[in-house]
């Protein structure tokens, strides 16, 4: 939750959450080594988690959506996004996008050879 709120808040550092904990950016460190995490994977975990929320729920612009997670640079946010996803993040946004329509999912078809739209593949188990 804290990284969440200084995502969307702030510049988010380790010196800062360290701050907002009351205890030294070292001892977070060691403390988060100690289960087996580090800072940056952390960010990125919850920049990819906000990201996904933002695709999937609204229409905001992705050049929006990147300065809303502290990329400078809508290029930047898509690189992140495609490391994370391994697509990028106006596909992902077609997938699993706000206002859903029965597109067909390229190159998917049933046993009878009839297209499978987004709607069916979400039926799909």
């Amino acid at each position: 939750r804290m990284l969440r709120t200084e995502l969307l808040t702030n510049q988010c550092s380790a010196a800062t959450v360290a701050d907002r904990f009351a205890i030294h950016r070292r001892t977070l460190s060691r403390h988060l080594r100690a289960e087996g995490a580090g800072f940056q994977s952390l960010v990125d975990e919850t920049r990819f988690e906000i990201a996904r929320q933002l695709l999937s729920q609204t229409r905001i612009p992705l050049s929006e959506v990147a300065v809303a997670l502290g990329y400078s640079e809508a290029s930047a946010f898509t690189r992140a996004f495609r490391r994370w996803s391994g697509q990028a993040p106006a596909a992902w946004r077609l997938e699993h996008g706000p206002a859903q329509t029965s597109r067909p999912v390229p190159g998917s078809q049933d046993r009878d050879g009839r297209q499978i739209t987004t709607a069916r593949a979400r039926e799909q188990p």
